[in-house]
């Protein structure tokens, strides 16, 4: 039971770390684990099968999009809470401040995505459009990673090393996390994926 709900204050902050880091890599809405409550589940209870208690079979293919605007609350408090277990000070917390808005600025805002998913904007679109607009979220994202890299690399400056070491053995779960979560899709892992 101990391995299914860590206990440890790093260890759950890890563990919020990894649906950040999938939301920032985009890979969640294509890893297709969410599924639209229209679908199966909404099905009759005939639909079932002859055990009217059996759920029907999960649909594989891609579900909706994670909500731009809940991703970016969830960072911000999953941030919040690694803010508090590594102790940062008030001469920090401009570089922390620096590091939080840019990780959750490179997050996805779904406003590209908006474009495209209205039917009216679609027709409007021009050829190409598509193409520039792929383009142009490609160097946008660029541009927030270097934003990104600049702010770590104020906070190291101003952590101390006991900050450090918390941050690192934060990130050695996080990163023991991910690596279950890609086995456990790959089918190499058993139980939890998380």
């Amino acid at each position: 039971m101990r391995k299914i709900f860590p206990s440890t204050l790093s260890t759950r902050i890890a563990g919020g770390a990894v649906v950040l880091a999938l939301v920032a890599a985009g890979a969640v809405p294509t890893l297709g684990i969410a599924q639209d409550l229209a679908g199966p589940l909404a099905a009759p209870a005939g639909a079932a099968g002859p055990w009217a208690c059996e759920v029907p079979p999960f649909a594989a293919g891609p579900g909706p999009a994670i909500d731009p605007a809940a991703a970016r609350l969830i960072a911000g408090m999953l941030l919040s809470a690694q803010e508090t277990a590594l102790g940062i000070r008030t001469d920090q917390m401009d570089a922390w401040r620096g590091y939080t808005t840019a990780l959750i600025a490179l997050l996805p805002s779904g406003e590209r995505l908006g474009r495209w998913t209205d039917e009216k904007k679609r027709a409007e679109a021009q050829a190409f459009d598509l193409a520039q607009d792929i383009a142009g979220a490609a160097i946008e994202r660029a541009e927030k990673a270097r934003a990104l890299q600049d702010a770590v690399s104020k906070l190291k400056t101003v952590l101390t090393p006991e900050q450090m070491s918390m941050a690192k053995q934060m990130q050695e779960k996080l990163v023991e996390r991910i690596v279950r979560f890609v086995q456990w899709r790959r089918g190499e892992g058993s139980g939890v994926p998380l």
